[in-house]
Protein backbone atom coordinates (compact mmCIF):
# COMPACT_ATOMS: atom_id res chain seq x y z
CA UNK A 1 0.00 0.00 0.00
CA UNK A 2 2.66 2.42 0.72
CA UNK A 3 4.56 1.35 -2.70
CA UNK A 4 1.39 2.49 -4.43
CA UNK A 5 0.65 5.53 -2.96
CA UNK A 6 4.87 6.32 -3.24
CA UNK A 7 4.06 5.82 -7.01
CA UNK A 8 0.96 7.77 -7.31
CA UNK A 9 2.83 10.61 -5.23
CA UNK A 10 5.62 9.99 -8.31
CA UNK A 11 2.86 10.34 -11.04
CA UNK A 12 1.33 13.12 -9.72
CA UNK A 13 4.90 14.92 -9.25
CA UNK A 14 5.80 14.17 -13.11
CA UNK A 15 2.53 15.17 -14.21
CA UNK A 16 2.92 18.32 -12.09
CA UNK A 17 6.35 18.90 -13.49
CA UNK A 18 4.90 18.11 -17.33
CA UNK A 19 2.48 21.17 -16.44
CA UNK A 20 4.56 23.25 -15.44
CA UNK A 21 7.08 22.84 -18.50
CA UNK A 22 4.00 22.72 -20.87
CA UNK A 23 2.55 26.27 -19.29
CA UNK A 24 6.22 27.63 -20.07
CA UNK A 25 6.89 26.17 -23.19
CA UNK A 26 3.69 27.91 -23.96
CA UNK A 27 4.36 31.41 -22.34
CA UNK A 28 8.07 30.85 -24.18
CA UNK A 29 6.34 30.69 -27.20
CA UNK A 30 3.85 33.46 -26.18
CA UNK A 31 6.91 35.91 -25.34
CA UNK A 32 8.21 34.90 -28.95
CA UNK A 33 5.07 35.68 -30.31
CA UNK A 34 4.84 38.81 -29.06
CA UNK A 35 8.17 39.91 -29.44
CA UNK A 36 7.54 39.18 -33.14
CA UNK A 37 4.27 40.85 -33.44
CA UNK A 38 6.17 44.11 -31.91
CA UNK A 39 9.09 43.98 -34.06
CA UNK A 40 6.34 43.66 -37.08
CA UNK A 41 4.00 46.78 -35.27
CA UNK A 42 7.89 48.65 -35.25
CA UNK A 43 8.15 47.76 -39.17
CA UNK A 44 4.58 48.94 -40.18
CA UNK A 45 4.95 52.03 -38.34
CA UNK A 46 8.55 52.94 -39.54
CA UNK A 47 7.38 52.14 -42.96
CA UNK A 48 4.16 54.40 -42.45
CA UNK A 49 6.34 57.13 -41.18
CA UNK A 50 8.97 56.75 -44.94
CA UNK A 51 5.79 57.07 -46.70
CA UNK A 52 4.98 60.15 -44.70
CA UNK A 53 8.16 61.68 -45.27
CA UNK A 54 8.23 61.25 -48.78
CA UNK A 55 4.88 63.01 -48.99
CA UNK A 56 5.88 65.59 -46.51
CA UNK A 57 9.58 66.49 -47.96
CA UNK A 58 8.02 66.08 -51.86
CA UNK A 59 10.24 63.39 -52.81
CA UNK A 60 9.62 60.25 -53.57
CA UNK A 61 13.81 59.17 -53.13
CA UNK A 62 13.89 59.26 -49.63
CA UNK A 63 12.89 55.39 -49.41
CA UNK A 64 15.64 54.57 -52.05
CA UNK A 65 18.22 56.21 -49.70
CA UNK A 66 17.32 55.64 -45.71
CA UNK A 67 15.33 54.15 -43.54
CA UNK A 68 14.34 53.72 -40.11
CA UNK A 69 16.50 50.84 -37.86
CA UNK A 70 15.35 50.00 -34.65
CA UNK A 71 18.61 48.37 -33.93
CA UNK A 72 21.14 51.21 -34.60
CA UNK A 73 24.43 50.20 -33.99
CA UNK A 74 25.83 53.61 -31.99
CA UNK A 75 23.33 52.81 -29.01
CA UNK A 76 21.58 50.04 -30.05
CA UNK A 77 18.31 52.15 -30.41
CA UNK A 78 16.36 53.56 -33.09
CA UNK A 79 17.80 55.24 -35.87
CA UNK A 80 18.45 55.54 -39.40
CA UNK A 81 20.49 53.46 -41.98
CA UNK A 82 21.89 53.76 -45.57
CA UNK A 83 19.27 51.72 -47.94
CA UNK A 84 21.92 51.89 -50.80
CA UNK A 85 25.61 53.08 -51.13
CA UNK A 86 25.57 57.07 -50.80
CA UNK A 87 28.38 59.55 -52.32
CA UNK A 88 29.88 62.46 -50.25
CA UNK A 89 28.05 65.53 -50.62
CA UNK A 90 24.58 63.88 -51.42
CA UNK A 91 21.45 65.19 -49.92
CA UNK A 92 19.53 62.57 -48.05
CA UNK A 93 16.64 64.46 -46.56
CA UNK A 94 15.53 68.00 -47.18
CA UNK A 95 12.60 68.82 -44.86
CA UNK A 96 10.67 71.99 -45.79
CA UNK A 97 10.93 74.93 -42.83
CA UNK A 98 7.41 74.77 -42.63
CA UNK A 99 7.39 70.91 -40.97
CA UNK A 100 10.00 72.52 -38.27
CA UNK A 101 8.95 73.21 -35.21
CA UNK A 102 10.95 76.68 -34.29
CA UNK A 103 11.53 78.66 -30.91
CA UNK A 104 13.08 81.74 -30.71
CA UNK A 105 15.12 83.28 -27.61
CA UNK A 106 17.72 85.50 -26.48
CA UNK A 107 21.03 84.07 -27.68
CA UNK A 108 21.88 83.85 -23.72
CA UNK A 109 18.85 81.94 -22.47
CA UNK A 110 18.64 78.64 -20.85
CA UNK A 111 15.88 76.68 -18.60
CA UNK A 112 17.60 77.82 -15.65
CA UNK A 113 16.50 80.80 -12.75
CA UNK A 114 16.25 83.49 -15.48
CA UNK A 115 12.98 81.35 -15.79
CA UNK A 116 13.42 80.97 -20.07
CA UNK A 117 10.71 78.71 -21.03
CA UNK A 118 11.77 77.97 -25.19
CA UNK A 119 12.00 74.30 -23.73
CA UNK A 120 8.70 74.15 -22.03
CA UNK A 121 6.58 76.26 -24.78
CA UNK A 122 8.23 73.59 -27.49
CA UNK A 123 6.88 71.09 -25.35
CA UNK A 124 3.50 72.48 -24.74
CA UNK A 125 3.68 72.79 -28.76
CA UNK A 126 4.37 68.94 -29.22
CA UNK A 127 1.39 68.34 -26.95
CA UNK A 128 -1.29 70.20 -28.34
CA UNK A 129 -0.41 68.88 -31.93
CA UNK A 130 0.07 65.34 -30.73
CA UNK A 131 -3.72 65.76 -29.17
CA UNK A 132 -4.80 66.55 -32.74
CA UNK A 133 -4.33 63.05 -33.66
CA UNK A 134 -3.83 62.07 -37.50
CA UNK A 135 -5.17 65.94 -38.51
CA UNK A 136 -1.70 67.33 -37.80
CA UNK A 137 0.56 67.34 -40.31
CA UNK A 138 3.29 65.78 -38.03
CA UNK A 139 1.47 63.14 -36.70
CA UNK A 140 3.54 60.51 -38.03
CA UNK A 141 6.33 61.90 -36.96
CA UNK A 142 4.97 63.19 -33.55
CA UNK A 143 3.58 59.24 -32.88
CA UNK A 144 7.23 57.98 -33.34
CA UNK A 145 9.02 60.22 -30.83
CA UNK A 146 10.78 57.92 -27.87
CA UNK A 147 8.42 56.57 -25.22
CA UNK A 148 10.15 56.71 -22.97
CA UNK A 149 12.65 59.97 -23.43
CA UNK A 150 15.71 59.93 -22.07
CA UNK A 151 16.12 60.58 -18.32
CA UNK A 152 18.04 63.74 -17.39
CA UNK A 153 19.27 65.14 -13.59
CA UNK A 154 17.04 67.81 -14.10
CA UNK A 155 14.11 65.62 -14.26
CA UNK A 156 14.47 62.33 -13.17
CA UNK A 157 17.00 62.06 -10.72
CA UNK A 158 16.58 62.24 -7.16
CA UNK A 159 18.95 63.62 -4.43
CA UNK A 160 20.40 60.44 -3.65
CA UNK A 161 21.66 60.03 -7.77
CA UNK A 162 22.22 63.97 -8.35
CA UNK A 163 24.58 64.08 -4.69
CA UNK A 164 26.60 60.81 -7.16
CA UNK A 165 27.36 63.32 -9.51
CA UNK A 166 29.59 65.06 -7.57
CA UNK A 167 30.02 68.71 -9.14
CA UNK A 168 28.52 71.42 -7.87
CA UNK A 169 27.72 73.60 -10.66
CA UNK A 170 26.33 70.69 -12.40
CA UNK A 171 24.12 69.92 -9.35
CA UNK A 172 23.20 73.77 -9.61
CA UNK A 173 22.44 73.59 -13.14
CA UNK A 174 20.10 71.16 -12.86
CA UNK A 175 18.34 72.48 -10.01
CA UNK A 176 17.76 75.41 -11.58
CA UNK A 177 16.28 73.58 -14.59
CA UNK A 178 13.82 71.66 -12.26
CA UNK A 179 12.62 74.85 -11.03
CA UNK A 180 11.60 76.09 -14.88
CA UNK A 181 9.66 73.37 -15.50
CA UNK A 182 7.60 73.16 -11.71
CA UNK A 183 7.58 76.94 -13.23
CA UNK A 184 6.03 75.38 -16.42
CA UNK A 185 3.65 73.17 -14.96
CA UNK A 186 2.03 75.87 -13.36
CA UNK A 187 2.06 78.17 -16.28
CA UNK A 188 0.14 75.73 -18.34
CA UNK A 189 -2.02 73.95 -16.06
CA UNK A 190 -4.96 74.92 -18.11
CA UNK A 191 -3.49 74.17 -21.34
CA UNK A 192 -2.69 70.61 -19.64
CA UNK A 193 -6.10 70.09 -18.75
CA UNK A 194 -7.84 71.61 -22.01
CA UNK A 195 -6.18 68.52 -24.19
CA UNK A 196 -5.97 66.09 -21.27
CA UNK A 197 -2.67 65.63 -20.92
CA UNK A 198 -0.83 65.36 -17.33
CA UNK A 199 2.57 66.99 -15.90
CA UNK A 200 3.80 63.83 -16.84
CA UNK A 201 3.32 64.46 -20.54
CA UNK A 202 4.85 67.76 -19.93
CA UNK A 203 7.85 65.57 -18.20
CA UNK A 204 7.96 63.51 -21.47
CA UNK A 205 7.87 66.02 -23.76
CA UNK A 206 10.40 68.21 -22.37
CA UNK A 207 13.09 65.88 -22.27
CA UNK A 208 12.34 64.91 -26.16
CA UNK A 209 12.78 68.78 -26.66
CA UNK A 210 16.13 68.97 -24.73
CA UNK A 211 17.34 65.90 -26.12
CA UNK A 212 16.22 66.66 -29.93
CA UNK A 213 16.87 70.60 -30.39
CA UNK A 214 18.75 71.56 -32.72
CA UNK A 215 20.11 75.52 -32.62
CA UNK A 216 21.02 77.92 -34.71
CA UNK A 217 22.70 81.39 -33.26
CA UNK A 218 22.41 84.90 -34.74
CA UNK A 219 24.98 87.11 -33.47
CA UNK A 220 24.01 90.08 -35.16
CA UNK A 221 20.29 89.64 -33.43
CA UNK A 222 21.73 88.06 -30.31
CA UNK A 223 18.93 85.27 -30.06
CA UNK A 224 19.27 81.71 -30.65
CA UNK A 225 16.31 79.66 -32.78
CA UNK A 226 15.82 76.01 -31.59
CA UNK A 227 14.66 73.69 -34.31
CA UNK A 228 12.88 70.24 -34.38
CA UNK A 229 12.79 68.54 -37.39
CA UNK A 230 11.07 65.49 -38.19
CA UNK A 231 13.95 62.67 -39.72
CA UNK A 232 16.74 64.46 -39.11
CA UNK A 233 15.98 64.13 -35.56
CA UNK A 234 15.92 60.06 -36.11
CA UNK A 235 19.33 60.06 -36.81
CA UNK A 236 22.43 59.04 -33.60
CA UNK A 237 25.15 61.02 -32.61
CA UNK A 238 28.93 60.29 -32.90
CA UNK A 239 31.36 63.13 -32.78
CA UNK A 240 34.42 60.49 -34.34
CA UNK A 241 32.41 58.33 -36.46
CA UNK A 242 29.92 60.79 -38.04
CA UNK A 243 29.62 60.24 -42.13
CA UNK A 244 26.80 63.25 -42.50
CA UNK A 245 26.13 66.17 -41.28
CA UNK A 246 23.40 68.72 -41.27
CA UNK A 247 22.87 72.38 -42.58
CA UNK A 248 20.33 75.05 -43.55
CA UNK A 249 19.91 75.79 -46.89
CA UNK A 250 18.76 79.86 -47.11
CA UNK A 251 19.98 83.08 -47.45
CA UNK A 252 22.84 83.76 -46.03
CA UNK A 253 22.61 84.17 -42.24
CA UNK A 254 24.41 82.89 -38.86
CA UNK A 255 23.88 79.56 -37.96
CA UNK A 256 25.62 76.95 -35.85
CA UNK A 257 24.71 74.16 -33.90
CA UNK A 258 24.16 74.39 -30.33
CA UNK A 259 27.23 76.27 -27.84
CA UNK A 260 29.63 75.19 -30.83
CA UNK A 261 29.99 72.77 -33.93
CA UNK A 262 30.11 74.13 -37.12
CA UNK A 263 29.47 70.42 -38.71
CA UNK A 264 25.86 70.40 -37.14
CA UNK A 265 24.80 73.67 -39.45
CA UNK A 266 26.75 75.13 -42.00
CA UNK A 267 25.46 77.34 -44.23
CA UNK A 268 24.47 76.95 -48.24
CA UNK A 269 23.66 79.65 -50.45
CA UNK A 270 20.19 80.13 -51.71
CA UNK A 271 18.84 82.09 -54.66
CA UNK A 272 15.05 82.31 -53.03
CA UNK A 273 13.82 82.63 -49.67
CA UNK A 274 12.90 79.27 -49.36
CA UNK A 275 14.33 77.88 -46.48
CA UNK A 276 14.85 73.51 -45.73
CA UNK A 277 17.47 71.77 -43.07
CA UNK A 278 18.80 68.89 -44.95
CA UNK A 279 20.73 65.62 -44.10
CA UNK A 280 23.84 65.08 -46.02
CA UNK A 281 26.44 62.62 -46.33
CA UNK A 282 29.44 64.47 -44.97
CA UNK A 283 31.44 66.13 -48.02
CA UNK A 284 34.24 65.54 -47.15
CA UNK A 285 33.95 61.97 -45.64
CA UNK A 286 33.54 58.34 -47.19
CA UNK A 287 30.83 56.66 -49.31
CA UNK A 288 28.23 55.42 -46.84
CA UNK A 289 27.83 51.54 -47.30
CA UNK A 290 24.32 50.11 -47.96
CA UNK A 291 23.22 49.04 -44.31
CA UNK A 292 25.95 51.67 -42.40
CA UNK A 293 24.25 53.93 -39.46
CA UNK A 294 24.02 57.27 -40.67
CA UNK A 295 25.23 59.26 -38.08
CA UNK A 296 25.82 62.82 -37.24
CA UNK A 297 27.92 64.99 -34.60
CA UNK A 298 25.44 66.48 -32.04
CA UNK A 299 28.32 69.06 -31.18
CA UNK A 300 31.29 69.01 -29.62
CA UNK A 301 30.66 69.34 -26.01
CA UNK A 302 31.88 68.60 -22.53
CA UNK A 303 30.09 65.79 -20.92
CA UNK A 304 28.21 68.23 -18.38
CA UNK A 305 26.21 69.18 -21.44
CA UNK A 306 25.18 65.58 -22.56
CA UNK A 307 24.75 64.20 -19.26
CA UNK A 308 22.60 67.37 -18.19
CA UNK A 309 20.36 67.31 -21.56
CA UNK A 310 20.92 64.46 -23.43
CA UNK A 311 20.47 61.52 -20.71
CA UNK A 312 23.88 59.99 -22.04
CA UNK A 313 27.75 60.15 -21.76
CA UNK A 314 29.74 59.43 -25.02
CA UNK A 315 31.48 55.74 -25.59
CA UNK A 316 35.26 56.22 -25.07
CA UNK A 317 36.71 59.41 -24.11
CA UNK A 318 35.00 62.28 -24.79
CA UNK A 319 38.13 64.91 -26.12
CA UNK A 320 35.99 67.73 -25.85
CA UNK A 321 34.80 67.03 -21.85
CA UNK A 322 36.31 69.98 -19.26
CA UNK A 323 37.94 70.26 -16.12
CA UNK A 324 38.07 73.43 -13.99
CA UNK A 325 40.85 73.30 -12.34
CA UNK A 326 41.60 76.76 -11.13
CA UNK A 327 38.57 79.01 -10.43
CA UNK A 328 40.30 82.42 -10.64
CA UNK A 329 43.59 83.68 -10.40
CA UNK A 330 43.62 83.69 -6.36
CA UNK A 331 43.70 80.14 -6.35
CA UNK A 332 46.37 79.46 -8.87
CA UNK A 333 48.26 81.95 -6.64
CA UNK A 334 47.33 79.75 -3.69
CA UNK A 335 48.50 76.70 -4.67
CA UNK A 336 51.55 78.02 -5.91
CA UNK A 337 52.28 79.43 -2.77
CA UNK A 338 51.14 75.71 -1.06
CA UNK A 339 53.00 73.13 -3.82
CA UNK A 340 56.05 75.45 -4.89
CA UNK A 341 56.72 77.66 -1.76
CA UNK A 342 56.55 80.66 -3.47
CA UNK A 343 54.20 84.09 -2.11
CA UNK A 344 53.68 86.43 -5.20
CA UNK A 345 53.91 89.90 -4.90
CA UNK A 346 51.14 92.47 -6.10
CA UNK A 347 53.08 93.18 -9.69
CA UNK A 348 53.45 89.34 -9.92
CA UNK A 349 49.45 89.06 -9.33
CA UNK A 350 48.61 91.83 -11.68
CA UNK A 351 50.36 90.76 -14.34
CA UNK A 352 48.86 87.16 -14.18
CA UNK A 353 45.17 89.31 -13.95
CA UNK A 354 46.34 90.67 -17.45
CA UNK A 355 47.29 87.05 -18.83
CA UNK A 356 44.17 85.64 -18.19
CA UNK A 357 41.89 88.58 -18.72
CA UNK A 358 38.18 88.69 -17.38
CA UNK A 359 37.69 85.10 -17.51
CA UNK A 360 40.31 83.67 -15.26
CA UNK A 361 38.81 80.27 -14.86
CA UNK A 362 41.64 77.30 -16.23
CA UNK A 363 39.91 74.31 -18.11
CA UNK A 364 42.20 71.57 -19.10
CA UNK A 365 41.09 68.47 -21.49
CA UNK A 366 42.20 64.72 -21.69
CA UNK A 367 44.68 65.66 -24.15
CA UNK A 368 45.40 69.46 -23.92
CA UNK A 369 45.37 72.32 -21.27
CA UNK A 370 44.33 76.13 -21.19
CA UNK A 371 47.21 78.18 -23.30
CA UNK A 372 46.70 80.88 -20.85
CA UNK A 373 48.32 78.92 -18.11
CA UNK A 374 50.64 78.03 -20.57
CA UNK A 375 51.53 81.64 -21.02
CA UNK A 376 51.13 82.09 -17.72
CA UNK A 377 53.64 79.95 -15.84
CA UNK A 378 56.35 80.81 -19.00
CA UNK A 379 55.97 84.01 -18.76
CA UNK A 380 55.44 85.06 -15.40
CA UNK A 381 55.57 82.56 -12.62
CA UNK A 382 58.73 80.89 -14.65
CA UNK A 383 57.25 77.16 -13.27
CA UNK A 384 57.10 74.40 -16.02
CA UNK A 385 53.27 74.44 -16.48
CA UNK A 386 52.81 70.54 -16.52
CA UNK A 387 54.51 70.94 -13.47
CA UNK A 388 51.73 73.23 -12.22
CA UNK A 389 49.07 71.36 -14.07
CA UNK A 390 50.24 67.95 -12.67
CA UNK A 391 50.51 68.81 -8.95
CA UNK A 392 46.93 70.93 -9.09
CA UNK A 393 45.26 67.22 -10.85
CA UNK A 394 46.64 65.63 -7.70
CA UNK A 395 45.55 68.14 -4.94
CA UNK A 396 42.16 67.99 -6.31
CA UNK A 397 41.78 64.26 -6.49
CA UNK A 398 43.29 63.59 -2.95
CA UNK A 399 42.10 66.97 -1.55
CA UNK A 400 38.51 66.31 -0.91
CA UNK A 401 37.33 67.50 -4.03
CA UNK A 402 35.56 63.97 -4.64
CA UNK A 403 33.68 61.95 -2.14
CA UNK A 404 34.73 59.09 -4.08
CA UNK A 405 37.93 57.40 -5.42
CA UNK A 406 38.02 56.02 -8.88
CA UNK A 407 38.07 52.37 -7.66
CA UNK A 408 34.87 53.17 -6.09
CA UNK A 409 33.08 54.56 -8.93
CA UNK A 410 34.58 51.35 -11.23
CA UNK A 411 33.21 49.03 -8.76
CA UNK A 412 29.96 50.86 -8.18
CA UNK A 413 29.51 51.03 -12.64
CA UNK A 414 30.16 46.65 -12.13
CA UNK A 415 27.14 46.67 -9.39
CA UNK A 416 24.23 45.16 -11.37
CA UNK A 417 21.99 46.25 -8.60
CA UNK A 418 23.25 50.18 -9.34
CA UNK A 419 20.03 52.24 -11.25
CA UNK A 420 20.14 53.73 -14.58
CA UNK A 421 20.40 57.02 -12.71
CA UNK A 422 23.18 56.31 -10.44
CA UNK A 423 25.06 54.79 -12.89
CA UNK A 424 25.21 57.68 -15.38
CA UNK A 425 26.40 60.43 -12.24
CA UNK A 426 29.03 57.56 -11.48
CA UNK A 427 30.52 57.18 -15.07
CA UNK A 428 29.94 61.40 -15.64
CA UNK A 429 32.27 61.88 -12.03
CA UNK A 430 34.65 59.07 -13.44
CA UNK A 431 35.44 60.53 -16.88
CA UNK A 432 36.23 63.83 -15.01
CA UNK A 433 38.84 62.02 -12.75
CA UNK A 434 39.65 60.75 -16.07
CA UNK A 435 41.12 64.53 -16.99
CA UNK A 436 42.70 64.80 -14.02
CA UNK A 437 44.76 61.40 -14.04
CA UNK A 438 46.08 62.62 -17.61
CA UNK A 439 48.70 64.59 -16.65
CA UNK A 440 49.61 62.16 -13.95
CA UNK A 441 50.31 59.68 -16.81
CA UNK A 442 47.65 57.35 -15.85
CA UNK A 443 44.88 55.95 -17.72
CA UNK A 444 41.35 54.54 -16.52
CA UNK A 445 42.76 51.47 -17.53
CA UNK A 446 44.95 50.84 -14.81
CA UNK A 447 41.99 50.63 -12.39
CA UNK A 448 40.45 47.73 -14.45
CA UNK A 449 37.41 50.37 -16.46
CA UNK A 450 38.17 49.67 -19.69
CA UNK A 451 35.06 52.03 -22.23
Amino acid sequence: MARARSRAAEGAAGAARATARRRRATATRGARARARASANEDEDEDEDFARWLARATKDDGVATRIALTERGRAFGTRGVEAVRDLAPGETLLRVPWGLVVESASASGDDDGDDDARWSSAMAMTLLEELSEGESNERAAWLTRLPRPAPKTPALDFDDEALREIEDESVVDEALAVRRAHERAREAYGERLAAIGATVEDLKWATAVVHSRVFTRRDGAAERATRLLVPGVDMCNHDAARFNAIVRVVTSPETCQGAAATEEIAEIAPSSTMDKFFELVVDPDGETVEAGEEILISYGSFPNDVWLMYFGFIPRGTNVNDTFVIFENVDELVAHVADEFRRDLDATTRARLRDVFGDDARVKIKVDSVDEKLIEACDDVLGIPWLDVVASRCRALLVGGRFRTKIKDDVAALADPNVSPETALAVEFRLRKKQILIAPLGQTLEKYGFSD
